[in-house]
């Protein structure tokens, strides 16, 4: 079998991995994460996108000057092999949390809108299972099944027209009463939600058209903005300022205005099938873990993909305390997450200053 055809990602296959990476869980609790902003928050995700696109600038400039190594092998190239090293280390605690906090959301939604009497033991099993055989088979697989999730999901944008025509309209119009403070509330709240960009620091060198990357990753970040903006949109139109404050999960509220004949309760389809988004992010985030476990030992072996899935599970299923559980998966997520993304920025000074071009490292 051609090694190359495996390992090389089209354009299609970044922008579905950019896409679904992305969206994740965030998109469920989005517009409780900008309740500062009222109902002006439908069209913040435009400033988001404006600022993650700028922000991928340097995420592709130093992927150019090292187009055969992802993140893990450019820190030790530049950092030398201790300190590359424990950086990777903090990328792979990073990544590990990430899966952790996308499946600990998702699994205690499921336990509490569907499963009230019965514990996440088995489905939290059943998640972890399914993401470690996609994970398996690796970066390109993950990449297609990316690309089938948001087509397996993407036709529920069809149940936003009944949140339209229960709500009012006129509550999209800018009320132009959002202060500086809110903003940056908003912005600090809101920003989570579009990690998952970040990952192409790791599979950047299987990129087969290197010299488009930043477009294609572009195109899948202002898809993401533009499925935001639309379920913003519908939130702000159905819902009060209280209630965006207060749900926690608008957007399964959105899908209880459905009304169907043939079906009753439209919110747990809507769970069930976003497990394809969970898994995709899950998937990717797990894949960037065993790759600086491989990168760190040398070698391949199937318990660098066990570990971390392994370490995630009990994680959840630990004896930490749920505010504790809170702390860690969502607020060290975050700082860790802000430190990659502004991490090529100082990778990109020590490259210049190491070898005083703006060329690849000879």
């Amino acid at each position: 079998m051609d090694r190359e055809k495996i390992t090389s990602l089209n354009p299609y296959h970044v922008i579905g991995l950019v896409v679904n990476t992305i969206i994740g869980v965030n998109l469920l609790t989005l517009s409780n994460a900008l309740s500062r902003m009222g109902y002006n928050q439908w069209w913040f995700p435009f400033v988001l996108g404006m600022i993650v696109t700028l922000s991928l600038l340097p995420i592709v400039a130093i992927c150019k000057r090292y187009p055969d190594d992802s993140l893990f092998v450019i820190n030790v190239k530049l950092l030398g092999r201790f300190l590359g090293r424990f950086f990777n280390l903090i990328i792979i605690v990073y990544a590990i949390l990430s899966v952790t906090s996308v499946n600990s959301d998702y699994v205690r939604l499921v336990q509490t809108s569907m499963i009230n009497n019965e514990t996440i033991t088995l489905p939290l099993l059943g998640l972890v299972l399914v993401m470690l055989y996609i994970t398996n088979c690796g970066i390109k697989l993950i990449a297609r099944f990316c690309i089938i999730s948001f087509f397996f999901t993407a036709w529920m944008f069809y149940y936003l027209q009944w949140g339209f025509q229960k709500g009012g309209i006129m509550h999209i119009f800018p009320l132009f009463n959002t202060n500086l403070a809110d903003m940056l509330d908003a912005f600090n709240q809101s920003y989570a939600s579009m990690f998952g960009y970040e990952v192409l620091l790791f599979y950047y060198p299987y990129i087969k058209q290197k010299e488009k990357a930043f477009r294609h990753a572009a195109i899948g970040i202002w898809i993401c903005v533009t499925v935001y903006v639309l379920i913003l949109l519908t939130s702000v139109a159905y819902f009060s300022e209280w209630e965006i404050a207060n749900l926690v999960y608008p957007i399964l509220n959105l899908f209880k205005a459905v009304e169907l004949s043939f079906l009753e309760r439209v919110e747990n389809l809507g769970i069930g099938l976003w497990v394809f988004l969970v898994l995709s992010t899950c998937t990717t985030y797990l894949w960037v873990a065993r790759k600086g476990i491989e990168e760190m030992m040398g070698k391949q072996r199937l318990w660098h993909l066990l570990f971390p899935a392994v370490v995630s599970y009990f994680l959840i299923r630990s004896w930490i305390p749920l505010e504790y559980q809170e702390f860690l998966f969502h607020k060290v997520t975050l700082w860790l997450g802000y430190g990659l993304v502004l991490w090529p920025l100082f990778l990109l000074l020590l490259h210049a200053i190491r070898f005083g071009n703006g060329g690849k490292a000879p």
